[in-house]
């Protein structure tokens, strides 16, 4: 059931990922990297701040998402 849920789940999501423009995309993108890194940045931990805030500024520079709170 839990690999049904799933796939349905893949499904939903990439048929609305393909109705958005490529700006959409970016803005969606920009407001899932910003709630992952205000997450981490609100944590006590530091490893995850040396981790996962390099990830997100990769992911940014890799597709050209710009960091709509600057």
């Amino acid at each position: 059931m839990k690999k049904i849920k799933a796939k349905m789940i893949e499904m939903l999501l990439g048929f609305v990922l393909k109705q958005l423009s490529p700006d959409q995309l970016k803005e969606f993108g920009d407001m899932a990297l910003d709630f992952i890194e205000n997450k981490v940045q609100a944590s006590e931990s530091k490893l995850d701040d040396a981790l996962v805030l390099p990830i997100c500024n990769m992911i940014r520079s890799t597709f050209d998402i710009p960091d709509g709170d600057d």
